[in-house]
């Protein structure tokens, strides 16, 4: 995922994936250059406490304010849709003419599995999110450093530690149809373990 002297922007949301991933790039000696970019999606979401900490822990960040619900009315497209769009395309932008050519995104073993089902369910295809995806033939590196951990992993050490998380105030929260795909796994108590084995155990034999 990272080489010596690799510069590395961090999606930094506020939240508690992000902020464990702050807190461990930090202090990790192979990354020459950390920058923090947060997108605000323009929901009221409490800014002045989020650059309260980045600038408490002495990181050189970005914060670039969208105003995401202006938008919604004017596209047929699930507002989710097009906030996740919007940020991941000012996240590139901005990480692209700063010089960074990665970029360290906050998705855990659960977000894999269901973006395994949102492929399934609405794309009709096997497929999910890689530990390192590359964009734009290679100039830019996704790497997703929280990918073989489990989101209660995560929780746990936010609390063990006492950090702060943030929130975004979006209206849409818990809204989305990955919402509903969380909401159907967690019925059955051994779908995530089984969901995760089942993207590396693909029986080749009982497929067309």
């Amino acid at each position: 995922m990272l080489k010596e002297n690799d510069k590395l922007a961090i999606a930094f949301s506020g939240g508690k994936d992000s902020i464990l991933m702050l807190n461990f790039f930090m202090d990790n000696p192979i990354i020459r250059d950390l920058l923090v970019i947060h997108i605000d999606p323009g929901f009221g979401s409490d800014i002045d406490s989020v650059e309260e900490y980045l600038e408490n822990n002495g990181v050189i960040y970005l914060i670039h304010r969208l105003n995401i619900k202006s938008e919604i009315p004017k596209s047929d497209e699930h507002p989710c849709f097009i906030c996740s769009y919007r940020r991941r395309e000012y996240l590139f932008r901005i990480a692209h003419k700063n010089g960074y050519n990665k970029i360290a995104f906050g998705h855990h073993r659960y977000d894999v599995i269901v973006t395994f089902m949102m492929n399934l369910l609405f794309h009709g295809e096997v497929a999910t999110s890689v530990p390192v995806q590359k964009f734009f033939e290679g100039k830019i590196k996704i790497i997703r450093s929280l990918y073989f951990l489990w989101e209660d992993w995560i929780e746990y050490f936010i609390r063990d530690q006492n950090l702060p998380t943030f929130t975004s105030n979006c209206p849409h929260e818990g809204k989305s149809k990955r919402d509903e795909i969380k909401k159907f796994i967690d019925l059955y108590p051994h779908a995530k373990k089984n969901l995760y084995k089942a993207m590396f155990n693909i029986n080749e034999d009982y497929l067309p």
